[in-house]
Parts: C-alpha cells; structure tokens; sequence
C-alpha cells in the first residue's frame, strides 16, 4: 500500500543572497526526504523573475506567493518566519487557512541547516535551469567577457561597501575611496606578476529603470582603476548568472555580503574575504555561520588582517599559487563548459 507524499510549502524572502541560501538548504531537504515533495514561492515578482535562470525543476513549482491558495500544501518547511518584512508583506495578506499551516514560532535560519550539509556535492548545487545555460553566452557578450579570458588566471572581485541603516553595521568600515585605491593597486600588482584578468561585480553600474530593482541601490557609478584591457566591471545584468560567471575564476576576493556567501557556497573554496567591517565578522562567529571558514582561527585572523594592504596582497597571490599548482588544466575545462 503506498503513501502520499507529504507536500511542503516554502516561501522564498529577502535579498537574493537569502533566496539562494533558503533555495539550497530547501533542495538539500528535498533530496534527503523521499517522501516529501516541495512548492516553493517568491515573496517578490521582480525576485522570481530574476531567478529563473536558476534550476528549480526538484521542485513541484516556483510561483509568486499570492498563488499559494490554489495549491495543496500539508505543511510549511519555512526559512526565516520572524522575519519582518516577510510577515508585513507576504503573511498579512495570506488566508488564515493558509498561516493554520505555518509554525510562527519557529525562525529557522538557513546558517543552521547549512552547517550539516557544506561543502555540497555538484549534484546538491542549485544551478542553472535551460534558460540559465541559454542565457549566459549572451550576458557574456553583452559584459565584453570572451571565453578566452579563463584561459588565463582570473580573479573576480565582489565590492559592497555597507552603508548605515543596513543589516551590517558600517562602524569602523574603511573609506570607500581608500579602499578603492587599495584594491586598485593590489590587483594591478596581480595583473604585472600573473598577466591575470580582474573580473569585477557590484562596481561602475549606473542605475536605471530596468536594473534598480536587481541591483538595490548598492553598486556605486565609480570603478576600480586599472588597465582597460585586464579587467571588466560586470553591467549587473543578473545576479545569478554573474555569480556563475565569477565562480569559474582562478580565485574569488570578496567584501561580505549575500552574493560573497552564496558564491562561497557554490564554489566551496577559492573565495577570500576582504575587509569584512567588525559587525559582520562578531554577527558571523555569534551565530556559527558555516561561511568562509570563520570558525578557524587562520580564516578569522586572515580575514580580520585584510585590512593591512600587504598582508591582503599576500594573501590573494597564496591563494592563486595555490589554485594553479593543484588544478593547472581547470582554466580549460571552464572554457569548454562555458563557451558560446
């Protein structure tokens, strides 16, 4: 005599870095309990348009939230349900019948889940759907980004400057315009010693109709400075598909945010975090997050060192020596894997 499946409902929320957390930890659950099925929602149009080119076919759908009345739903594998723009914004305007099936007193954070399934196997990787694969050629071109470029030493560089009023406070965070500098200088060193090309993301992307919703107001119009032929600033074209451009560098440098986490997920090593301002690191430590190794005492005092110039710089060509000596034949097979 068979069973039917217990079918769980999960509603997507916050910023894409929290949408791809919540998506991995909800594809691990999916994989690990046969006897479940999952519908998945987005709290946002704009957010589940973007996330498209994402591959969500281990799961029954991915629809707007307002759609959740018409499913059948037994329970709710939730993410995050104190959250308050979740609940002001999605929660209130749901049916009580529909809230009957979500445990309110339970905030489960995807830090906790992630804890027991990191580092991830390929095949528990959220990748990319059919329209992904399709799709990223063109935002290549549309970037100026050849196939060629990974036949070289790449590193992709993540900016997010925090400003006040955010989740991560900015006290003791250093000026934009030094920092600036600094990066400028320790990549265009890279640039002489590796012939490497900079890949950068969060940089020089003016706001526009189309973009303001993707983007969210935190890439400035300024870039970095250096040689128009060895770097390219990311037009901010699609969040998911720039984060499976910069996962296919030699190396990753990255200041912290909800982009940084996820690539750090999907690569599993190769992204170092730079000049991480003291709330996010005493946030990180005081709720475990399984991110960046920061739980061992050389990724902590290395991240908080980050700070001083030479001891970043030292840190990055460690890291891209390193890269290159253990998987000197990878620049190829990320091209083949991405070519047009």
């Amino acid at each position: 005599m068979t069973t039917n499946p217990t079918i769980f409902g999960s509603i997507l929320h916050g910023a894409y870095g929290d949408y791809y957390e919540q998506a991995v930890c909800l594809k691990n659950f999916r994989l690990s309990h046969a006897d479940a099925r999952l519908k998945l929602f987005a709290a946002s149009p704009t957010r589940l348009a973007e996330l498209q080119v994402l591959d969500f076919s281990w799961a029954e759908c991915f629809e707007l939230y307002t759609e959740i009345p018409r499913h059948r739903i037994d329970s709710f594998f939730q993410f995050q349900a104190h959250d308050r723009e979740l609940r002001s914004e999605v929660l209130a305007k749901l049916p009580a019948e529909v809230l009957g099936k979500l445990d309110l007193r339970e905030n489960r954070l995807p830090w906790h889940y992630l804890r027991s399934i990191l580092p991830l196997p390929p095949e528990k990787q959220v990748g990319l759907s059919d329209l992904g694969r399709s799709t990223l050629p063109n935002v290549m071109r549309e970037n100026g980004i050849d196939s060629e470029v990974f036949g070289r030493p790449t590193i992709g560089f993540l900016w997010r400057h925090r400003a006040p009023g955010g989740a991560v406070k900015p006290a003791f965070q250093a000026d934009a315009m030094q920092l600036v500098a600094k990066y400028s200088r320790m990549f265009r060193q890279l640039i002489d010693t590796y012939g490497c090309h900079v890949l950068i993301c969060g940089m020089k992307v003016p706001r526009t109709q189309e973009n303001m919703y993707r983007i969210d107001a935190k890439y400035p119009e300024y870039g970095l400075d250096l040689p128009s032929e060895s770097c390219t600033h990311l037009k901010g074209l699609s969040w998911a598909l720039e984060l499976e451009i910069l996962s296919r560098c030699t190396v990753c440098v990255t200041n912290p945010s909800g982009f940084s986490e996820a690539l750090w997920i999907k690569r599993g090593a190769g992204v170092l975090l730079a000049d991480p301002p003291p709330h996010y690191l005493a946030k990180a430590l005081w709720h475990r997050v399984p991110l960046f190794n920061l739980q061992r005492a050389s990724s902590l005092l290395s991240a908080v060192a980050s700070r001083w110039e030479n001891a970043a710089f030292a840190e990055i060509k460690r890291a891209i020596d390193r890269s290159l000596r253990q998987s000197s034949d990878r620049p190829a097979a990320r091209l083949q894997n991405i070519a047009p």
